[in-house]
C-alpha cells in the first residue's frame, strides 16, 4: 500500500514535489538564522536535576558574581620590588576596563602577623605586601603558610599567585524575566557577545604583560566562550571537511557530474531544513550535539549512494526502459531496505534518551529527527531531480575493473572457507595472493 501510494504521489508529480521541497528549503532556511549554539547550564542539565536546584537556591539566597581567574608566575620572584610593581600595574590596568568590578591580587591580602603590635591594632590597621613599611619576606611567608590562602591565592611552592577579576553585574537581567522568550533570547545573545568581547579584551591586556612572566586566563565565562568558539569551529571544519570528502569520493566513484550534484543536493536540503527546524523550535546545539551536521551529511550520502548505484545497475539491466520507469523500479526495490536501515539507526540514537544526560539525550533526538528528514529528502528530491534528466545523461562510462577489488573478489570466491574461518597459513595466503594478482 505504501509503495502504491508513493508511486502515485511522488513519482507522478515530480514538479510539484520539487516546488514543495524548494518552498520548504526557503522557509526553513529563513529560520536557520535562529540556529543557536549554547553551553549554559540549561542545555547541560536536565530540568529538575537536584544539583541544579540546589545551585539556584544558593544563588538566590547569597547571590553570585561572575569572575575570571588569572594565574601569574613572575620571572624574577614573587616579592621583589619589580615583581610587586608589575603586579600592581597589571591590577590597575585590569581595573580600568569598564566591565571589571574589582581585582583581587596577592597584594590585597591582609597581613596579621607582620608586626608585634596587639592583635586588635593589627586588625584595625592591617598591612599588605604593597605597603612600603612592610617586611615583604615575612609577609610572603605568612601568606604561604596560611591554610586559607595556600593553594588558593598562592601555590604551594610560592611561585604562582592567583588574580581574581570580578565582573560587573548586569542589572537588566532581572528586568527582563517577565519578557517574552524572544526578548530574553535577544538579551542572552547580547550577553554572550559582550562576554566574548570582554575575553578578547582581557587577553589583549595579558598579551601586553608577557614580558613580566607567565600569565594564564581561566574562569567559567572564559570556558563558556571558548567552548562556543570550539563548537563553531568544529561545525565549520568538520562539516566542510566531510562535504569535501564526499564530493571527492563521489567524483572518484562515478566520474559524472550528475551523480555528484544530485546526492550533494539531498545533503544540502537535509542539513538546511534540519537547522531551520532547530532554529524554529529554539532547540540549542551543545558541544556534544554539534557534530550532528557531519553525521547527517554522512548518513544522507549513504542513503543517496544506495539509491544512485541501484539506479545505475537497473539502467544497465534494462537499457530499453526510460528514466521514469527506472526511477520507479529503483524506489520500489530500495524503499524498504533503506527504511529498515534508517529505523535501526534511529532506534540506536533513541536509546540515548535513557542516558539521563541532557546533552546526550538532545543529541539522540536531534539525530532521530535528522534521519527522518534525510529519509524523506532522499525519496523525494532524488527521484524528482532524476526525472528531469535525459536518459543518456545518467549513464556512466565503462571503466576497467580495479585490480585490487578484482583480486579480493577472486580470493573470496576461491578461498571462501579459509576466509570464513580465518585460519590459513600466512605464507599460503601470500602465495595464492600473488598468484591471484598475477592472473
Amino acid at each position: 500500500m505504501i509503495d502504491h501510494l508513493y508511486q502515485n504521489t511522488i513519482l507522478k508529480n515530480p514538479k510539484s514535489i520539487l516546488i514543495i521541497l524548494l518552498i520548504a528549503l526557503i522557509s526553513f532556511g529563513y529560520y536557520s538564522k535562529d540556529f543557536r549554539l549554547d553551553a549554559s547550564s540549561e542545555t547541560l542539565l536536565i530540568e529538575g536535576d537536584p544539583d541544579l536546584k540546589y545551585l539556584k537556591e544558593v544563588t538566590n539566597r547569597y547571590g553570585s558574581k561572575e569572575f575570571l581567574v588569572l594565574t601569574h608566575t613572575p620571572n624574577d620572584g614573587m616579592v621583589t620590588d619589580s615583581a610587586i610593581n608589575n603586579l600592581l600595574s597589571l591590577k590597575y590596568k585590569l581595573q580600568s576596563l569598564d566591565w571589571v568590578h574589582s581585582v583581587i591580587t596577592l597584594l590585597d591580602i591582609p597581613l596579621l602577623d607582620n608586626s608585634d603590635a596587639p592583635l586588635q591594632e593589627r586588625l584595625l590597621n592591617f598591612k599588605t605586601l604593597k605597603d612600603e613599611d612592610v617586611d615583604k619576606e615575612r609577609g610572603f611567608r605568612e601568606i604561604l603558610a596560611s591554610p586559607v590562602f595556600r593553594n588558593f591565592v598562592i601555590s604551594e611552592d610560592g611561585k604562582t599567585s592567583g588574580i581574581i577579576v570580578n565582573i560587573k553585574e548586569n542589572q537588566k537581567l532581572e528586568d527582563i524575566e517577565n519578557k517574552s522568550d524572544k526578548e530574553i533570547q535577544i538579551f542572552k545573545d547580547q550577553i554572550k557577545k559582550k562576554n566574548h568581547d570582554n575575553i578578547l579584551e582581557i587577553r589583549e591586556v595579558i598579551k601586553s604583560y608577557d614580558d613580566i612572566g607567565k600569565i594564564y586566563l581561566g574562569g567559567i565565562p572564559m570556558i563558556a566562550d571558548d567552548m562556543m568558539t570550539f563548537i563553531k569551529s568544529d561545525i565549520i571544519v568538520f562539516g566542510l571537511g566531510v562535504l569535501a570528502f564526499i564530493i571527492a569520493t563521489l567524483w572518484f566513484v562515478f566520474r559524472n557530474l550528475i551523480w555528484v550534484v544530485v546526492p550533494i543536493s539531498s545533503c544540502f536540503f537535509s542539513v538546511i531544513i534540519m537547522m531551520g527546524l532547530l532554529g524554529l523550535i529554539g532547540w540549542k546545539v551543545t558541544v556534544i550535539s554539534s557534530n550532528f551536521i557531519a553525521l547527517m551529511l554522512i548518513l544522507t550520502m549513504a542513503m543517496n549512494i544506495h539509491m544512485s548505484t541501484r539506479f545505475i545497475q537497473l539502467r544497465k539491466i534494462y537499457p530499453n526502459k526510460n528514466n521514469n520507469e527506472i526511477i520507479s523500479l529503483t524506489t520500489k526495490k530500495m524503499f524498504w531496505p533503506i527504511l529498515y536501515t534508517a529505523l535501526t539507526t534511529i532506534i540506536a540514537f533513541l536509546s540515548l534518551i535513557f542516558s539521563e544526560i541532557k546533552p546526550v539525550i538532545d543529541f539522540g533526538l536531534m539525530m532521530t529527527f535528522g534521519l527522518i528528514t534525510s529519509f524523506i529528502i532522499t525519496f523525494t528530491l532524488l527521484p524528482s531531480l532524476l526525472s528531469f534528466l535525459k536518459d543518456n545523461k545518467t549513464l556512466l562510462k565503462e571503466d576497467v575493473d580495479s585490480k585490487i577489488t578484482s583480486s579480493l573478489g577472486k580470493i573470496s570466491i576461491n578461498f571462501k572457507n579459509q576466509v570464513f574461518c580465518n585460519n590459513w597459513d600466512s605464507n599460503y595466503f601470500k602465495y595464492n595472493w600473488n598468484n591471484q594478482i598475477g592472473s
